[in-house]
């Protein structure tokens, strides 16, 4: 399914304390005001792509996924979703969204896993065969077989993100929207979701517009990253495009026995010395004099030589230092 926003602008009504006023009337009075969510969104994202939606708290991606979704509307511009308004053709819409947020719950609090799935079969309806399969399939390979009979509430936040996944993903939906899926898991929950997600973008290629806080799980997901700062895109290209801005820094990591001293490098500039047995200095690729590794490992007091390229999560903070 294809994804369009075209100058889409969302803004919300508040009220909230006044600045100035003794502390009583600040404790009881309201004022009026108005929060600029989304300024200006332009948002293309074609069929079977996934793509990253990062940005610092507020910046505007949860509201750009409920105007996705429908729940919301533009205060100007336009979304559209396979050229329709998902807003108005919510209901049409439903059968081939997915949408699964941190703070969302999708599955009946009280009830136990597997009656939830039951009623989503209903809700969708699914073929008995085919959710049978769905189902299996998906709770296998997330691993919460054993929890199927607990309500939703007494499970884990880890065990009930799994069970949320499942849900969202019974009806195979074509167009899935993830708000922050893994945050707050411990790292086999996130894994077992990645895992999930990358082998169903092999297997149906479904359009994917993922938000998250964690840049790995972006990387495992999605080939494309857009970036969005108060309420604006800032930057949307390839991973490796975005890995290109790093202009080929590495860095030369030696480890080397306490208090060898390191002889003068010709090329590298030296970064910092992190501890009594951790030297490293920064090049650009290509910039290591010929012979310099062979003589680094030559030498009986050095343990091992790493050369580094700077993370996904450094490149987007040195983006943010240096005003986008």
């Amino acid at each position: 399914m294809r994804v369009q926003l075209e100058s889409v602008h969302r803004s919300y009504r508040v009220r909230r304390a006044p600045e100035n006023g003794g502390r009583l009337a600040r404790l009881v009075r309201r004022v009026g005001g108005e929060v600029q969510a989304l300024r200006g969104i332009d948002l293309r994202v074609d069929e079977g792509e996934a793509v990253g939606y990062i940005g610092l708290n507020g910046a505007g991606k949860s509201t750009t996924m409920k105007l996705v979704a429908g729940i919301l509307t533009p205060t100007a511009g336009r979304v559209t979703v396979n050229g329709r308004d998902p807003h108005a053709d919510r209901r049409r819409l439903s059968a081939e969204l997915g949408y699964l947020a941190a703070q969302r719950a999708s599955l009946w609090w009280d009830l136990p896993v597997k009656d939830s799935y039951e009623l989503l079969q209903r809700v969708y309806d699914i073929e008995p065969a085919v959710f049978r399969r769905r189902r299996d399939d998906l709770v296998g390979r997330l691993g919460i077989g054993r929890h199927l009979g607990t309500p939703v509430r007494e499970l884990s936040l880890g065990n009930r993100t799994r069970a949320e996944l499942v849900g969202t993903l019974l009806h195979a939906p074509r167009l899935l929207l993830l708000d922050e899926p893994t945050i707050g898991l411990d790292v086999f929950a996130r894994e077992a979701i990645c895992e999930v997600l990358r082998d169903l973008r092999r297997d149906t290629a479904p359009t994917v517009l993922m938000a998250s806080h964690d840049l790995r799980d972006v990387e495992a997901v999605c080939d494309r990253i857009v970036m969005i700062d108060d309420g604006r895109l800032v930057y949307d290209g390839k991973i490796d495009e975005l890995r290109a801005l790093g202009g080929g820094r590495r860095t030369l990591v030696i480890h080397h026995a306490a208090g060898h001293r390191l002889p003068p490098l010709p090329g590298p500039a030296r970064v910092q010395e992190r501890t009594r047995t951790v030297t490293t200095y920064a090049f650009a690729q290509g910039d290591l004099p010929e012979g310099l590794l062979a003589a680094l490992f030559a030498d009986p007091r050095i343990d091992d030589v790493q050369i580094e390229a700077p993370s996904l999560e450094t490149l987007i903070k040195d983006l943010y230092l240096e005003g986008l």
